[in-house]
């Protein structure tokens, strides 16, 4: 087989046994990528865009779009350019980090492109059986992307690498992702890129998902994971062929490596040090990197059998639920007997009385909260509003607010309202934590669950103000409130948004294209002038909730 370029915009492969021309990116990877999103997102960091309904419902349109796209990929990124939104995400107490949410269509069509791929990337790695690597792991066998393991499967490792030497150095890499150089990934991926089709395509989005500096990967997505992994097994193949008699584990930026004595200690440290920054720009955590004892690393790590229905007992529980399995009656029935020999409420309470809160512990117990029975839910959702345990749950109020939406489904409409006004009364009073772009579009969503003339008119006023700290309205947060006023029949406002189209963010043009539909046939006419001049998947959304909104029983989704 040999690859050739005709002319600036196609790539084709000739596969002359054959006589055919075959697109480099195979329809395959893209067919994955969508489903991929469908079932799990985008990333674990923002709010789901609507747009994973439509790659839910019709994922061989959006196939489609994605091939042509592929065979003309220099016309396609220039033409249709990517859109982005970066904003802060929290850590801990007083810190952030960057998060960067990528266009719905061009997200999955760079994890299509890193798919097509990811088999080369997988071999070129230290092998999974020697259990030295054990972040994001490609598996084409599974519904997702990555073998399942992971994390828990990195620890049980260190454990029996730990019982095996007396001195253990932990440490992580500083700010991972956004100071990863992007020559250093083209470098990695041309040596598992034959032809360099997709290389090519990579380094372009990640160029101008950059705006043009040259580092940095979005953070929360599988295609970042997958193009971090291959760039940093560079500093694992050193690690393992110039160690010495040390051994080592990773999983994604942290590093454990198991020596025996305190000079191989530090000549670890330093040869790890050396070799990011010389071969990869990167430095490690200070306050991150130690040397322990055995005994010390394994008494954090907890390796005895915690008691029954404790805390650590419950960090140990798997929650995953998935309610489209083959039996998700008996999964969801299984997991509530797991639940029952804890007492989340107890836990939760003893982690809202620190000063500090465990953020592992909390993140996985307000999961939980779903499966408590009615009356345990609406106490524990009041409890985490409480103006102290509000700002007690800081690092993790992400996930503290999903927490809350999900768990106030089929909670009683006056309890839901009262929740409503609660955080409609942060929102207005600006509370610090409502300043936060991330958490005030968390806070929307709830928002969503009850309608009333109060909120109407909060949303209305949000729509246009600055979000966040950057002085500007957020597209994920306008988004949102054009897709629940619309849910909502706010006609008047949403007739006066036509005037004021042109100046809105491209995602929230396609929220106002769905929510056009509740305009009868003021939404008609305006969809009859402006759908022509759109892209092929902006078209497509108007098509599919077309469809939709033959269904009376229909709900504009988020």
């Amino acid at each position: 087989m040999r690859t050739r370029s005709t002319g600036d915009h196609y790539q084709w492969s000739d596969c002359e046994s054959q006589g055919k021309r075959v697109p480099l990116i195979d329809r395959q990877y893209f067919e994955r990528a969508v489903s991929n999103a469908a079932l799990w997102g985008d990333t674990d960091i923002f709010p789901f865009p609507f747009d994973n309904h439509i790659m839910h419902d019709k994922p061989e349109q959006v196939v489609d779009i994605l091939v042509a796209m592929a065979s003309s990929f220099d016309t396609t990124i220039d033409l249709q350019p990517i859109q982005k939104h970066s904003t802060l995400a929290p850590v801990g107490y007083t810190g952030f980090r960057w998060a960067t949410q990528i266009d719905p269509l061009w997200n999955v069509y760079l994890l299509g492109v890193v798919l097509s791929i990811a088999s080369e990337i997988e071999a070129a790695r230290i092998p999974q059986e020697q259990e030295i690597v054990f972040s994001y792991r490609y598996d084409a066998t599974t519904e997702g992307i990555f073998a399942p393991g992971g994390w828990h499967d990195f620890q049980a490792r260190c454990r029996v690498l730990a019982g095996k030497h007396p001195y253990v150095v932990t440490a992580d890499i500083a700010d991972f992702y956004p100071r990863i150089y992007h020559h250093r990934v083209e470098n990695a991926l041309k040596s598992v890129d034959a032809g360099g089709a997709a290389t090519r395509q990579i380094r372009e989005i990640l160029i101008r998902l950059s705006d043009s500096a040259s580092y940095g990967l979005p953070v929360g997505g599988p295609a970042a994971r997958l193009l971090s992994e291959i760039t940093i097994n560079q500093i694992d193949r050193l690690l393992d062929a110039e160690g010495g008699n040390s051994e080592f584990c990773r999983y994604a930026d942290d590093f454990r490596i198991f020596v025996d004595d305190l000079p191989a200690a530090y000549q670890m440290i330093g040869m790890l040090s050396d070799k990011l920054h010389s071969n990869q720009g990167l430095s490690l955590q200070k306050s991150k990197t130690a040397i322990l004892t055995s005994e010390e690393y394994l008494a954090i790590l907890d390796p005895q059998e915690p008691p029954e229905g404790s805390a650590a007992k419950f960090l140990s529980l798997h929650l995953h639920f998935d309610p489209y399995s083959e039996s998700p009656s008996e999964d969801y029935e299984r997991l509530r007997d797991n639940l029952s020999q804890f007492d989340i409420l107890d836990l939760l309470r003893t982690e809202l009385l620190k000063g500090q809160i465990h953020a592992s512990l909390t993140r996985k117990l307000v999961r939980a909260l779903r499966f408590l029975d009615d009356e345990d839910r609406q106490f524990a959702i009041v409890s985490l509003l409480d103006e102290g345990n509000f700002e007690r749950l800081a690092p993790v109020m992400p996930q503290v607010l999903m927490a809350v939406r999900d768990s106030l489904q089929g909670l009683d409409e006056e309890f839901i309202e009262s929740i409503a006004r609660t955080i409609c009364g942060k929102i207005e009073a600006e509370h610090y934590l409502s300043k936060i772009e991330l958490n005030l579009s968390y806070m929307i969503r709830i928002l969503a669950l009850r309608k009333s003339p109060e909120t109407t008119k909060l949303l209305i006023r949000l729509f246009s103000q600055p979000h966040g700290y950057r002085g500007a309205p957020s597209p994920l947060v306008q988004r949102d409130i054009m897709l629940i006023l619309a849910r909502w029949g706010t006609s008047f406002w949403l007739g006066d948004q036509r005037s004021h189209y042109q100046n809105l963010h491209p995602w929230v043009k396609r929220a106002f294209s769905v929510s056009s539909f509740t305009l009868s046939d003021e939404g008609r006419h305006w969809r009859r002038a402006h759908k022509p001049g759109m892209s092929e998947y902006d078209r497509l959304i108007i098509d599919w909730a077309s469809e939709r909104s033959q269904n009376t029983t229909w709900v504009i989704p988020l």
